[in-house]
């Protein structure tokens, strides 16, 4: 039974992510320039140990992260990942406290990512990933047997397309199966990937087939370029973000909405809203992104305004950041934060 009141909320939407998940090691670098000061004076002398350095491993990835919060604010999740039995083994622990979740796994190799995460000039997150399976995975086994949990969920999301090289097989053959579904793309990182953007914007454009797109601020950089448009600044304004998702969403017809560590911003036929970001103290960067994602469809799928979906997705993030505790974070700080902008979650 629900005990908190963003989980009734959310408790009837049925919502399927796919398909990465990655064994994640996050390492705390207090100092980029003195660990690779260190390290090649390691290598110097045929190696050693660099100790003192924090580091934390979970089952994660976009699909596995955006599936945590999905299930974690009521909804009945459905998660397809590539991995294998380990994987597995260590999916179902980090579930276990949820009984809204379906594992359902595609035998394959799981990614693994080193996520250094650091502060240089800025708080920075570095990820060096072996993205396992997902590298080529084109989604017709879902397809063949899963086609009726597509059919029947509310939302789909398909996850790191930058790293799946059938990324956009994979879009046009989930989101042309689930009809009736409001269907969400996520990039992940475009810089190594903008090769495929001219087919996929092509066929996004003629056939509809997607709703909505989310970008953080680095992928609306490369994007922006892509299409020809006025990138935003190393140093962006707010007034940037809206213009850069006024323009993406114009040229491509489709929602877009980007999260920043400014605030986040929605554009949709030419309707602009921003929201400024929780002013929180961050534990981790890693995930924050998923997090968003997940709750912005929960609450798009609500109809809330975009006022009130863009605030309840960043109070969530803000939550996962600075309240982080083994991949988990809590859903009293999500509403202490919205309450704080005078919204409270009964009327929602």
């Amino acid at each position: 039974m629900s005990t908190n009141k963003l989980e009734s909320i959310f408790s009837n939407v049925k919502s399927t992510t796919l398909a990465d998940v990655f064994i994640d090691r996050i390492v705390k670098i207090p100092n980029l320039d003195s660990l690779i000061k260190q390290a090649k004076e390691k290598s110097t002398i045929g190696g050693g140990s660099i100790r003192g350095i924090k580091q934390e491993e979970i089952a994660g990835g976009n699909a596995t992260n955006i599936a945590y919060s999905l299930a974690k604010f009521g909804s009945h999740v459905n998660l397809f990942v590539i991995g294998d039995e380990f994987t597995k083994n260590i999916l179902e622990l980090r579930f276990k406290k949820f009984n809204n979740v379906s594992i359902n796994l595609i035998y394959g190799k799981p990614g693994f990512t080193i996520a250094l995460e650091t502060e240089y000039e800025k708080n920075v997150n570095i990820m060096i990933s072996d993205v396992g399976g997902i590298e080529n995975f084109e989604g017709k086994y879902i397809i063949n047997n899963y086609k009726e949990t597509l059919n029947q969920s509310d939302v789909i999301i398909i996850s790191n397309w930058a790293s799946n090289t059938k990324g956009n097989e994979l879009v046009k053959n989930i989101f042309s199966t689930a009809k009736n579904s409001i269907k969400l793309l996520d990039f992940a990182d475009l810089s190594t990937s903008t090769n495929r953007l001219s087919e996929l914007i092509e066929h996004l454009k003629d056939n509809k087939i997607v709703d909505m797109i989310s970008l953080n601020e680095n992928e609306c950089r490369i994007l922006t370029k892509f299409l020809g448009l006025e990138k935003i600044s190393s140093n962006y304004t707010i007034e940037e973000i809206k213009k850069a998702a006024s323009e993406i969403s114009n040229t491509l017809e489709i929602i877009i909405d980007i999260h920043t560590p400014l605030g986040s911003c929605s554009s949709q036929n030419n309707e602009i809203q921003f929201v400024d970001s929780f002013k929180v103290q961050p534990k981790i960067l890693t995930g924050a992104g998923d997090i968003w994602n997940a709750v912005n469809i929960l609450a798009f799928k609500k109809k809330f305004s975009a006022y009130n979906r863009l605030n309840i997705a960043n109070a969530a993030a803000a939550s996962y950041i600075s309240e982080y505790h083994g991949g988990d974070f809590p859903l009293t700080k999500v509403e202490e934060l919205l309450e704080s902008r005078g919204i409270n979650t009964d009327s929602l």
